[in-house]
């Protein structure tokens, strides 16, 4: 009996490390969402995916010159603060973490979360605190590109034999918008709802 509670523990303990190995490198940042049918919600702990780019990386490994491989990653944009990609190449594991991009007529010019108020129409236009509109785009090593995907996966805080740890809360939720600032609720529905007019 003592063996297979001890068993039933360490998978039971595996288990929630697989879940939750990612959630490790999630900060907290208190954001509002709307989804794609126009519902308000709210978040602590998130990770919105961007989608999966196939494409060259330049990296150095051991024994090599510098070079360009091909190479096949996932994006994701955490509450963290940063763009973060996670993926393989013919060498194996790769990591990359692009440059968030605002264009607008006065040009480009990479931007960090803290300046901005919200994205919006599904991850495509971004909307500055200082009042800029502009596309919103990622900078992969110098190759900009817009978000294939806009869905958010929210994790919670669970106790876990007197430790606090991340675990997935919800499932992955398509959005429309995602609010950086604090009072930007009320301008990201205009915004979203001017592009949903539009769409009409």
């Amino acid at each position: 009996m003592l063996r297979r509670s001890v068993l039933f523990c360490t998978i039971s303990f595996l288990l929630l490390s697989a879940s939750s190995g990612f959630a490790r490198n999630i900060l907290e940042k208190k954001i509002q969402y709307i989804d794609n049918k126009g519902k308000v919600g709210q978040a602590r702990f998130w990770v919105v995916f961007l989608g999966n780019y196939d494409g060259k990386l330049t990296r150095k490994f051991p024994g090599e010159p510098e070079g360009l491989i091909d190479a096949s990653v996932n994006y994701q944009l955490l509450s963290s603060g940063y763009i973060e990609g996670n993926g393989y190449s013919a060498k194996g594991k790769i990591d990359a973490k692009p440059a968030m991009v605002i264009n607008n007529a006065n040009g480009e010019r990479k931007i960090d979360m803290d300046s901005i108020d919200y994205i919006y129409d599904f991850g495509s236009k971004v909307a500055m605190l200082n009042g800029e509109n502009g596309e919103f785009y990622m900078d992969i090593e110098g190759t900009k590109t817009m978000p294939k995907k806009f869905l958010m996966r929210e994790y919670k805080l669970t106790n876990y034999f007197g430790e606090e740890i991340l675990k997935e809360g919800s499932t992955e939720i398509p959005l429309a918008v995602i609010v950086l600032s604090k009072d930007g609720i009320n301008r990201a529905k205009k915004a979203q709802a001017a592009i949903d007019a539009q769409a009409q």
